[in-house]
């Protein structure tokens, strides 16, 4: 079968160019500089978050998916590159993490090769930040090579192999066994000194590591022995399942940033909407009432406010009517939101009981809240908060797991404790999309944007909707909640909580991989794919099943440019789709 060539290929269509292109634009990681630097609103809370990146001080920056840490590093690091009075800036982002995950389960020197893994990573950054900063410091290249004192690209080939999984040469091991934390800090010293920066910061994105809570223990402890009086590290974590291990305590390691924009800070809507403004020509074309709901269900995640714009100009162009347009781009995206949520029972199957209960409490929550505001359509108040019982949550491990990766993927989000007289609630505010979805700001059969738009502004009511965890879930549910732990896989027995080896046949006990699991997608059911790519994967014989068997591929280009009409510029999108598939996923 002969492949297709670029010549006879047909370029992509005008909807087919902007269905691939939405893949990428609304990952930060893709953005070019000048979107970045154009895109960044500075209200009082990014400018406070950017002081923090670029200050002294190691922090960790909390926040879900989407809401935009990513940007804020790489907005900060090309601060510091314009000014010279900020420190010298290397980025490194760590979320390919996972192709090396099935190492644990097969190699006993895993541990080993992470560590070489996260060293090579972090100084490829400084090779790429090194040189950028040497065109304004008018630093010569050969200087920054000789300060390197590694070849980057033997240090990339030693990344590439270990993704790969494979093993790596001598001379590989030879480069990774000298490539030291103090090695990395003499060069760093040595890099600022001669670009004439002071001061020295890390930003290293997607740090959180949670599919593979082995390796990040080992990089917090990587993350401890960088830190010195001229260097900060600043990682990017997740609220639920980042796991620090047993020798680094985040409270006293480092300064926690929460970044996750609160939907009841009284500049909210400004926040949402210059963001919008700035990402969107027409924007403008949108109803004002139909923006601010938009902004308001995006629940203060900016990745999810250009998903919602892109999907209401997309329905309104093909419904009846506006209202159809909007009722389709919020049950589209609340139905996104939640699938999003029951994706952790694939990566971390340990916790499905617990994802499952914690969806049926979110739930009840949105429920409770919608009916309360029912009760308020009449009124000058909204009701946003839920308040939690703390005496049903402390103490509780499996619940505050629960509540925290409710957190992790931005349904709730948790506002600061407070007391109401002789009582105490932990307070939420539950996802306004899924608010929206209940019609909690309209008055029954009835919808008019404009009255849910003035509802969404009215203050808050005084007290939150009082619930327990036991009024939330049934009584059985919380008493059952645990970890969900496969059998041993020599006998089958059942495994017990916390054992290392099988109490039934003695064999070691060994987790599924999630990087394993996840190589056995369809790759018709890769996310980012057009409708056209699926059907044309689906029938050809010639491309793999599976994304494990395309990963797998030597030169997946050529495989794919044996079907009809795919040229290069067609089977690059189906790479990146798949690439991107698995960066969003497993990170």
């Amino acid at each position: 079968m002969t492949a297709i060539s670029l010549d006879n290929a047909p370029p992509l269509s005008a909807a087919e160019e902007t269905e691939v292109t939405q893949l990428y634009e609304e990952r930060a990681e893709h953005l070019g500089q000048s979107i970045i630097e154009g895109a960044t609103t500075l209200t009082s809370d990014t400018e406070e978050w950017i002081g923090a990146l670029t200050g002294g001080g190691s922090k960790l920056l909390v926040g879900p998916r989407g809401c935009g840490k990513t940007h804020l590093m790489r907005f900060a690091f090309l601060m510091c590159q314009n000014k010279k009075e900020l420190p010298f800036a290397v980025y490194t982002n760590l979320n390919r993490y996972y192709r090396l995950e099935p190492m644990l389960r097969r190699r006993p020197d895993a541990m080993a090769m992470f560590y070489y893994w996260a060293l090579s990573n972090i100084f490829i950054g400084i090779s790429e930040a090194a040189k950028q900063f040497s065109v304004a410091a008018n630093v010569h290249d050969t200087v920054i090579d000789n300060l390197l004192e590694f070849d980057g690209s033997a240090v990339s080939h030693i990344i590439a192999t270990l993704e790969q999984g494979r093993p790596l040469s001598p001379e590989q091991d030879s480069v990774a066994a000298r490539l030291s934390i103090d090695k990395l800090k003499a060069i760093l010293v040595s890099l600022a000194e001669v670009l004439g920066r002071k001061r020295i910061v890390l930003f290293l994105d997607d740090a959180a590591l949670t599919l593979t809570p082995e390796y990040l223990s080992h990089f917090f402890d990587i993350y401890r022995a960088l830190k010195s009086t001229r260097i900060a590290l600043k990682a990017s974590v997740y609220p639920g399942t980042t796991e620090y291990g047993p020798s680094f305590h985040a409270s006293h390691e480092a300064e926690s940033i929460f970044v996750w924009k609160s939907v009841t800070d009284v500049n909210y809507l400004d926040f949402m909407l210059d963001i919008g403004n700035k990402r969107f020509s027409d924007l403008v074309l949108i109803p004002e009432e139909t923006r601010v709901l938009l902004a308001y269900a995006a629940f203060g995640v900016p990745r999810a406010f250009m998903t919602l714009v892109r999907a209401y100009l997309k329905n309104v162009a093909k419904l009846a009517t506006p209202q159809a347009a909007f009722n389709r781009t919020i049950e589209e995206f609340v139905n996104e939101r939640r699938a999003e949520y029951l994706t952790l029972k694939d990566k971390i199957p340990q916790f499905s009981s617990i994802v499952e209960a914690g969806l049926r409490v979110f739930d009840r929550a949105a429920d409770d809240i919608s009916q309360a505001n029912q009760a308020l359509i009449d009124g000058s108040t909204r009701q946003l908060l839920l308040g939690i019982d703390p005496t049903s949550v402390v103490g509780q491990p499996y619940v505050e797991r629960m509540l925290r990766l409710l957190e992790e993927v931005g349904l709730l989000y948790k506002l600061d404790r407070v007391s109401h007289g002789d009582r105490e609630y932990l307070r939420y505010v539950v996802h306004l999309g899924a608010l929206q979805f209940r019609r909690a700001f309209s008055r029954r059969g009835a919808f008019s944007p404009r009255f849910s738009m003035d509802m969404l502004q009215r203050p808050d009511e005084k007290h939150p909707v009082r619930r327990s965890v036991s009024t939330l879930l049934d009584a059985n549910t919380v008493a059952t909640l645990g970890l969900n732990l496969p059998n041993c896989r020599n006998c089958d027995a059942k495994r017990v909580e916390g054992a290392k080896y099988c109490f039934n046949c003695g064999e070691k006990l060994t987790e599924e991989s999630t990087y394993d699991r996840m190589m056995l997608t369809l790759l018709i059911d890769v996310p980012g794919l057009t409708k056209w790519q699926k059907e044309k994967l689906g029938d050809w014989r010639s491309v793999p099943r599976t994304v494990g068997e395309f990963v797998a591929l030597q030169d997946p280009g050529t495989t794919l440019r044996t079907i009809p009409h795919v040229g290069k510029i067609r089977a690059r999108t189906i790479i990146d789709a798949v690439e991107a598939f698995l960066d969003e996923y497993l990170s």
